[in-house]
């Protein structure tokens, strides 16, 4: 008898089986994704594939030899049943880390309770996220009491939900809160009281909880942002684990790098005086002269007209620094002498004054830190200026390591037994050199494996290449790609991305080809990218003029989407802070950055947008890149060839009948 149990107290799911007991019972990873395997038994439709079998042991040998893996799984492998069945076998705690909270769920609702029932696993599988995702009852207590009844339909939802939630998980709400009210009431880490909250412990807070029940998991599964801040605090978020398996590996380095980064703005230090302002009366001089100097260098950052550029070029930002120190002094300093006398609740008790009183001083020192670390002028930090959100006006100025490989190989690679990294995209042709260099385990003994997708790419997809060998450098090139893109985009009915590095290209492309085209069309930009994608996943023959960062993070499947077009090779832009400056140390290390870093940047992201077209036997789609120079060029033929096998073609005759079958 299987049975099913989702202990909600514990925020883990929990699975029992009645052969779970017979410790002599082998099972051999056939047994399991065999054609008449465990799992065939149960999931209806399961298709047998050798790719995943071979995965799934290349996994089994990395966890039970304690040897790293780096696995490139292309699209179709099935690989989340092919390091799950392992690492269910396996018997030890296994961290699993995946790119996003999405990808986590589907994971513990879906894949996870599958192999589990399979199995017949007893495994005891939880879902850890950041305390930003709890409801913090303390705060929510005294938001109550400020606001006795609740005032909008959101806070009267909230209000509903924190009364009756065992778990606390802002996954539970039945809509997406406003950033603002949920931070009224999150388990944010500057707030958080530890033994003097009247919450304390694992009975009654609900993140306490969380962490409690995962550090009796077998199987704990994080997201990547997690994974690598935890990294960064050294440990304590996520319980001890030696083994760890980490999906979609090839965004590894960019979540490392952003985790390992701090980050200087005036939203940031405003929210920070807003924080100390619940607890403290503070001094109105301080909190004007704090508010003052961090708006004069939110303007200075500003004052260079780029969204993203190096902060050595802006002197008068590194000097309006110096002024946004001194005020932030005065309040570190203010604070240690009037914690007591200023306190807005004096009766809490001395032991939550006083954590109080440190949480405050902390947040201060953070923003002082962070100036210092701009202040660093060696090659070991890269420091830049970028825009403070997508959807804000200001600047903020950012600090991260230049690489992130050494540290990745001291807190995660030497200490962990066995970490296995695998993505549809992990190598670059089949080899490995520039992720295992990304990751600082170039001299490291890892297994290696590279397994072709099992779709039939030469008949499901095909890769236009124009004919007239557009050059994306080209001051004609935008008025030179209108017609072929209109072309492709009748060739497949719509159903189709145009995507473009330049906001500027995609505007004028889109104001000259939209009205002419007998298929709706939107622009990005025109309405938030949910509700773009809303609308494009609804409508009939749709199209989409969009920046290639849309299409990160994407998912459209089936036939609304059937063509990408893509405005030139997607190398990252040179001029970018991080990129130049991970640039000029391959240069330092007598190697060539354009061949070691820019062109296998670029297959990687080609190799997702064809992966993204294709996610199923049935799927069919073209991609179309406008750039020339991948048949010009010795390194776009190299991009070429380390591309999934669909067919190369220059005309569009046949595009309509290969879309159709």
């Amino acid at each position: 008898m299987r049975c099913l149990v989702l202990d909600s107290r514990t925020a883990a799911v929990i699975y029992f089986h009645e052969y779970a007991s017979m410790p002599d019972l082998k099972i051999s990873i056939e047994d399991v994704l065999g054609p008449s395997g465990f799992i065939a038994a149960i999931v209806a439709g399961y298709e047998h594939r050798p790719v995943q079998i071979a995965m799934a042991k290349t996994v089994n040998r990395s966890l039970l030899e304690h040897v790293h893996a780096l696995i490139e799984a292309g699209t179709g492998t099935g690989k989340s049943f092919g390091y799950l069945v392992p690492a269910l076998l396996a018997g030890q705690r296994v961290v699993i880390s995946t790119a996003t909270l999405a990808l986590q769920e589907q994971l513990l609702t879906k894949d996870i309770p599958a192999v589990v029932a399979a199995l017949g696993s007893r495994a005891h599988v939880v879902a850890l996220k950041g305390r930003n995702n709890y409801l913090c009852r303390d705060k929510y207590a005294h938001m109550k009491e400020r606001l006795v009844l609740a005032q909008s339909a959101a806070e009267r939802t909230l209000f509903g939900w924190a009364e009756e939630t065992d778990t606390g998980d802002r996954a539970e709400l039945p809509f997406v809160p406003p950033a603002r009210l949920w931070s009224e009431v999150d388990t944010d880490v500057d707030d958080c009281l530890m033994e003097a909250c009247r919450f304390f412990g694992p009975e009654r807070c609900h993140h306490m909880r969380a962490r409690e029940s995962a550090r009796h998991a077998d199987i704990v599964v994080v997201n990547h942002a997690l994974f690598c801040i935890d990294l960064a605090l050294g440990g304590g978020l996520i319980p001890p684990y030696e083994y760890a398996i980490l999906d979609e590996a090839h965004q590894l380095e960019e979540w490392a790098t952003a985790a390992f980064s701090s980050t200087l703005s005036k939203a940031g230090v405003s929210r920070s005086l807003q924080k100390i302002a619940r607890s403290y009366q503070l001094d109105s001089s301080l909190t004007a002269e704090a508010s003052s100097a961090a708006a004069s260098f939110s303007e200075s950052l500003a004052s260079v007209p780029l969204t993203r550029y190096p902060l050595d070029r802006n002197e008068i930002a590194l000097e309006a620094m110096d002024a946004l120190q001194r005020a932030l002094y005065r309040i570190e300093n203010w604070l240690a002498e009037n914690w007591q006398r200023a306190a807005r609740y004096p009766d809490l008790g001395e032991a939550a004054l006083e954590r109080k009183r440190d949480l405050a001083i902390g947040r201060v020192v953070a923003h002082t830190r962070t100036i210092e670390r701009l202040r660093i002028s060696d090659d070991s930090w890269i420091r830049w200026a970028e825009r403070d959100g997508p959807e804000s006006d200001g600047m903020a100025a950012c600090c991260a390591p230049t690489s992130v490989a050494p540290l990745l190989r001291e807190r995660l690679f030497e200490r962990a037994h066995s970490v296995v990294l695998t993505s549809a995209t992990m190598a670059t042709g089949k080899d490995f050199t520039y992720a295992r260099r990304r990751l600082g385990i170039d001299d490291i003994p890892v297994e290696e494996l590279v397994l072709e997708s099992p779709f039939d790419y030469p008949t499901q997809a095909a890769l236009f290449l124009p004919p007239q060998h557009l050059d994306p450098r080209d001051p004609r090139f935008a008025q030179r790609a209108i017609p072929i893109i209109e072309e492709v985009i009748e060739a497949t009915q719509g159903r189709a991305f145009v995507l473009f590095t330049s906001h500027a290209i995609m505007r004028a492309v889109a104001a000259a080809l939209g009205p002419r085209l007998r298929f709706p069309y939107r622009v990005q930009g025109e309405a938030p990218k949910g509700l773009i994608l809303e609308w494009f996943r609804a409508e009939s023959n749709p199209v989409l003029f969009a920046t290639a960062s849309f299409w990160e993070g994407v998912d459209v499947v089936g036939p609304s989407l059937s063509c990408v077009v893509i405005d030139r090779i997607p190398f990252p832009p040179p001029d970018d802070p991080i990129v130049a400056a991970r640039s000029k140390l391959l240069e330092e290390a007598g190697m060539d950055a354009f061949t070691e870093l820019m062109v296998p940047a670029a297959i990687t992201r080609l190799k997702q947008g064809l992966g993204r077209l294709i996610r199923s036997a049935a799927d069919r789609g073209l991609m179309c890149v406008l750039d020339g120079r991948l048949e010009t060029k010795a390194y776009g033929r190299r991009i070429i060839a380390a591309l999934p096998p669909a067919r190369r073609i220059h005309s569009l005759d046949s595009v309509a009948a290969m879309l159709m079958s």
